[in-house]
């Protein structure tokens, strides 16, 4: 079991119990807080209830927690993903997303639009914390990450395993993402904020496609931009 991590707010803390997360703690800023959580865990008719704690710890105190934070060993990273036996439908790879805002948000619209699981590189990307979670609005509960040491071989590897490798970009050569059919399974990679997709990536990719957009505007914040393709893609798949 991992070590407990601390996250904070009362959505949060909902979501988290909605999907059954081992909760250690639950730490109340005053009686109305209080009550919240009891009703909470009353809802939820826990087997064992988590341990009560007044006074929210000094790290998150000064951060928008809503009278709640909470301690949970959740392991939010699948530690190995084998691709031949747990062939997902929709993936996400995010090639060096550097920004909490964007991963909270990518995360919230992933879990919307039917993505099964978000990969990530070890070095330049940042990882799901708390902030990310609270971003995400706990929908960081619902959705499956995997962290990797580089973007690149596994690409192949999902080429290799059937998979539908394509590239969210913005060239010129590049498909209009509404004159794309996505062939599933499928994964979907978003670049960086700053520079995109990075060329060794690219060189494994099937295809590129671009959001169509007026000429005056030369781009989109990374996040925006995946829940555009996401939603796109969503369309394909629930049919």
């Amino acid at each position: 079991m991992g070590k407990d991590q601390l996250l904070f707010g009362r959505n949060i803390l909902k979501e988290a119990l909605s999907v059954r997360a081992e909760i250690s703690k639950i730490y109340f800023e005053n009686e109305s807080s209080l009550a919240f959580a009891k009703d909470l865990l009353q809802s939820f008719k826990l087997k064992k209830s988590p341990e009560m704690k007044h006074g929210i710890p000094g790290e998150i105190s000064k951060l928008g927690h809503q009278g709640i934070a909470f301690s949970t060993p959740h392991q939010f990273y699948e530690m190995n993903w084998n691709i031949e036996k747990d062939s997902y439908p929709f993936i996400l790879l995010c090639n060096h997303i550097e920004d909490v805002q964007n991963l909270g948000a990518i995360t919230r619209s992933a879990a919307a639009f039917g993505v099964n699981m978000i990969v990530h590189e070890e070095r330049r990307s940042v990882r799901v914390n708390a902030a990310a979670v609270k971003i995400s609005a706990g929908q960081a509960f619902r959705m499956k990450f995997l962290e990797v040491a580089n973007l690149t071989p596994l690409c192949k590897k999902l080429t290799d395993a059937g998979y539908s490798v394509i590239g969210l970009d913005a060239g010129e050569n590049c498909t209009d993402l509404f004159d794309w059919n996505p062939r599933f399974p499928l994964a979907l990679v978003i670049g960086s904020e700053s520079s995109g997709i990075s060329k060794p990536v690219q060189g494994q990719l099937e295809s590129l496609v671009k959001i169509p957009m007026r000429a005056e505007v030369e781009s989109m914040n990374a996040a925006n931009a995946a829940s555009v393709a996401m939603a796109w893609v969503f369309k394909f798949l629930k049919n």
